[in-house]
């Protein structure tokens, strides 16, 4: 076999193994659920509302948030169209908590979030990410989020 072919062997058997190594690190950690925070947190409110955007659960997610006084969007029906974004074309998205400050009654969480939009050109980047800060506020014992009160990232 002359040294070019035995090359080419090699470098395609590299590029073989690196494609089945990363098919298995991606099906491995595909599925992988962050753990929940506690649920008394800003922070772990903040992750039940995005969990329940995510999962189509609007009702649970509306119970997560308090509109200030004068907001005219202050019901479920209102707030649900605010984003009327049919699910079936929905984009990914994947949330991670950068910073939680809380002080008395108030807190706020910074989130990145990477919405994947693969419809771009074949030189564009199809992940874009935004920063949201959430702010929140303890109303009877528990925590609400009172901005951002709609989802904008998917535009």
């Amino acid at each position: 076999m002359k040294s070019s072919n035995r090359l080419l062997v090699i470098f395609g058997g590299v590029i073989g193994l690196l494609a089945i190594i990363t098919l298995a690190v991606v099906l491995a950690t595909a599925n992988q659920q962050p753990p929940l925070l506690p649920q008394g947190t800003p922070e772990g409110v903040v992750q039940r509302y995005l969990l329940a955007i995510d999962s189509g659960d609007y009702q649970a997610a509306y119970g997560y948030l308090s509109f200030p006084p004068g907001d005219k969007t202050t019901t479920y029906d209102m707030w649900r169209q605010s984003f009327n974004y049919p699910s079936s074309t929905r984009p990914a998205y994947k949330a991670t908590l950068i910073r939680s400050v809380t002080s008395g009654d108030s807190a706020s969480v910074d989130v990145s979030i990477d919405v994947f939009r693969p419809s771009g050109g074949l030189f564009e980047n199809p992940v874009s990410t935004s920063m949201v800060s959430f702010t929140l506020q303890r109303i009877s014992g528990s925590w609400k989020i009172t901005s951002p009160t709609y989802v904008w990232w998917w535009y």
